[in-house]
């Protein structure tokens, strides 16, 4: 296997963060994706959730998460519940808010993934595997500085 050049590797990087922009820019949506993937990651996972566990399911920064999380609850889409065992956290939930803002922010979100899964069909379902892929391949210590 060939070395990429580095302008190469340059121009692939740009072409990467051009993909995420134009897929990940929900339009109209009252939540952003950082918001959304969290209360999907309520939503699918009910069981006790905190902001920490949310940040390493999530791979987010544990400041992000806050931050998220904080505008969440001033939206009315998550409920806070003092954790039992550690005074210091809590429990994590979705609102009926939350679960409707949910749907209308995926709508939104998952709308350009259909577009382009409509456009290129199984080279698209071939792009989201390799993806997959290549997340699992990236070292634990540089996903938890993502």
């Amino acid at each position: 296997m060939s070395e990429i050049h580095w302008i190469e590797m340059v121009h692939y990087q740009q072409q990467l963060q051009k993909f995420s922009r134009i897929l990940l820019s929900p339009k109209h949506a009252s939540l952003t994706t950082s918001e959304c993937e969290l209360l999907a990651w309520l939503y699918l996972h009910p069981e006790e959730n905190t902001p920490l566990s949310l940040s390493r399911c999530s791979g987010m920064k544990k400041e992000a998460v806050s931050r998220c999380l904080k505008n969440l609850y001033e939206k009315d889409c998550i409920r806070r519940k003092k954790h039992p065992l550690d005074e210091r956290s809590y429990a994590l939930s979705l609102t009926d808010t939350g679960l409707t803002e949910l749907r209308k922010g995926y709508e939104n979100i998952l709308q350009p993934f259909y577009d382009l899964w409509r456009l290129m069909g199984p080279e698209f379902e071939n792009l989201l595997q390799l993806v997959d892929k290549a997340v699992t391949q990236i070292p634990t210590k540089r996903k938890e500085e993502i």
